[in-house]
C-alpha cells in the first residue's frame, strides 16, 4: 500500500488528475529492511533501462498470505489470475497453497506452463467465468478441472453435452450500487432465474454444488457483502428442497456456516503491491509560460457514457453522456515519459487506479526545491494519452527517472502496444518467502 503524504503526488484520471509527487531518499528502505531499498533499485535500473516494472518477489504476497491468515482463516483464497497474469506470481501463491481462478484457456495454460501435470487441478483450480466458449471448456476438462460457474440456461445445457461431471456453481447476481464498477448489469441470475436454474439442472443432471458472487470493483458499501450473503443463504434452502434435492457446500466468498467450503478470488490483494513502475523523461518543453499566450495551451474532450446507477456525480447534466474538457493552461512545464495510458496507466481508466509519482534525478544538478506547474505527457500519438495535466514538480531533465510504486494490478495485464510501443520489461529481485495458507487444519476442496 503507498503511504500517503505532503510529500507525495497522486495521479487519477488523466483528464482530471490531482496530481502529487515527492523527490526518492536515496536511504529509504521499504517495511522490511531486509528487502533492497525500491529506491537503490529505481537507482540502479535506470543506469541500463529506459522503463522496467521491477517485480519484488515474494515479499508482498508473504505478507499479504500472512494477513489473510489472521483475518480470513476459513476462507480459501484462489488468486484471479488475469489481476497479473505472471508466472513467478503464479508459483509463489501455488507454494503458498493457493488456488487460482482462471476465466481463459490461456490464463489456465499459464498455470499449466508453471507446473505442468505435477498439480492439483481438480481442486486448486476454478473455471469462473460464467459464459465459456466450447474449445475453452473442453481444456479445461482435459486439464482435470472440476468446478465451474453458470448464471443462464444455455451455459447448463453446453456444460450437459461438454463437462457432464463438471462441479457447478450458480453465480448470484448481488445489488452492487455501491461499487465504481458493478459487474451486475453483465453477469449473474437473480432469485427467479436461479430457481429456473436449479430445475433444469435437476432435468438435466447436472451436478450443482453452491453458489458465488461478486460485488463488482472497489465496493464502497460493506452492506452489500452482507445481503449477498443473506442471498446465498435464501438460495442454499431453496436447493435443498425435495423439488430440486441438491446439497449445496461451496461457497464463493462468504462466512459463518458450518460444514460450508469458503471460497473467494482476491487478485490485487496479492499483486498490486508487489510492482514498481520506473520510467524515464524521454523530451520535454519547459517554461512553457515564458512562450505561450493567454490561449488555452490544450484542450481536449472525451465523450463517455456513464452506466445509469454510476457513483460520478455530474453537475447540470441529466443525460448519461457526458462531455469532459481537459484544460491545460498554468503547465510551465510538460514531460513526456515512455508509458502512458495504452500501457501500464490503463488502469486509471478501467480500474479506477490512484498512482503516485516518485522522481529521481540522475547525475549531478543543483538542488533546487522550486516547484512548478507540470504535465506529464506518454509517448504514443494520441492527445488524450496524458497521466496528469496540473502536478507540482522540480525542473527535470531528460533522462531523469519516474516512479511509481504498487503497480502490480490490472496495469501490465491489460496494457496494449499501441502505436509500437510495446509493453514493459520485467526485472525480479528479492528473496522469495512464503507463508504457506493452511486453512483451520481443515482438509478444504480449494476452489
Amino acid at each position: 500500500m503507498a503511504h500517503h503524504d505532503s510529500n507525495r503526488k497522486e495521479t487519477t484520471k488523466p483528464e482530471t488528475s490531482n496530481s502529487d509527487s515527492r523527490k526518492a531518499d536515496n536511504n529509504e528502505l521499504d517495511n522490511d529492511d531486509r528487502q533492497p531499498s525500491r529506491t537503490n533499485l529505481v537507482h540502479r535500473l535506470s543506469v541500463t533501462l529506459d522503463d522496467v516494472l521491477a517485480n519484488n518477489l515474494g515479499h508482498d504476497q508473504d505478507q499479504q498470505a500472512r494477513r489473510w491468515l489472521h483475518f480470513l482463516g476459513r476462507i480459501h483464497p484462489f488468486y484471479a489470475v488475469k489481476c497479473n497474469p505472471n508466472g513467478f506470481i503464479v508459483r509463489i501463491i501455488a507454494e503458498m497453497g493457493g488456488g487460482f481462478d482462471c476465466a481463459s484457456a490461456e490464463e489456465l495454460d499459464l498455470v499449466r506452463a508453471t507446473y505442468g501435470v505435477d498439480f492439483d487441478y481438480a481442486t486448486r483450480i476454478i473455471f469462473a467465468h460464467p459464459c465459456k466458449s466450447v474449445s475453452h471448456i473442453k481444456q479445461f476438462r482435459e486439464a482435470g478441472v472440476q468446478m465451474t460457474v453458470v448464471d443462464n440456461e444455455d451455459e447448463l445445457k453446453k456444460l450437459k453435452e461438454h463437462w457432464p461431471e463438471a462441479k457447478v456453481l450458480l453465480r448470484l447476481k448481488p445489488d452492487d450500487k455501491g461499487s465504481l464498477s458493478p459487474f451486475s448489469t453483465k453477469f449473474g441470475a437473480n432469485e427467479l432465474e436461479c430457481i429456473t436454474l436449479l430445475r433444469l439442472a435437476r432435468q438435466l443432471g447436472v451436478q450443482l454444488v453452491g453458489c458465488s458472487f461478486h460485488v463488482g470493483i472497489r465496493c464502497l458499501d460493506a452492506q452489500i457483502y452482507m445481503q449477498s450473503l443473506r442471498q446465498a443463504r435464501r438460495l442454499f434452502d431453496i436447493a435443498g428442497r425435495d423439488e430440486f434435492g441438491f446439497d449445496f457446500k461451496v461457497l464463493d466468498i462468504g462466512g459463518g456456516f458450518s460444514g460450508i467450503t469458503l471460497m473467494s478470488e482476491p487478485g490485487r490483494y496479492f499483486a498490486s503491491g508487489g510492482m514498481t513502475l520506473v520510467v524515464r523523461i524521454i523530451a520535454r518543453r519547459i517554461h512553457n509560460q515564458d512562450y505561450k499566450s493567454q490561449e488555452e495551451v490544450i484542450k481536449l474532450e472525451r465523450s463517455f457514457s456513464l452506466p445509469t446507477n454510476s457513483l460520478v456525480q455530474v453537475a447540470n447534466t441529466d443525460q448519461s453522456t457526458v462531455s469532459e474538457q481537459v484544460l491545460i493552461e498554468c503547465a510551465e512545464n510538460i514531460y513526456y515519459i515512455n508509458d502512458g495510458i495504452y500501457g501500464t496507466f490503463n488502469a486509471i481508466i478501467f480500474d479506477h487506479k490512484v498512482f503516485t509519482v516518485h522522481y529521481l534525478k540522475i547525475g549531478e544538478q543543483e538542488n533546487n526545491p522550486e516547484q512548478y506547474k507540470s504535465v506529464i505527457f506518454v509517448p504514443t500519438c494520441d492527445s488524450i494519452d496524458c497521466i496528469a495535466h496540473s502536478i507540482d514538480l522540480p525542473l527535470l531533465d531528460i533522462g531523469d527517472v519516474l516512479w511509481f510504486p504498487d503497480v502490480g494490478a490490472y496495469t501490465s495485464a491489460c496494457a496494449s502496444d499501441f502505436n509500437g510501443f510495446k509493453t514493459k520489461n520485467t526485472c525480479l529481485f528479492g528473496r522469495v518467502r512464503c507463508c504457506v495458507l493452511k486453512i483451520n487444519k481443515l482438509a478444504i476442496v480449494l476452489k
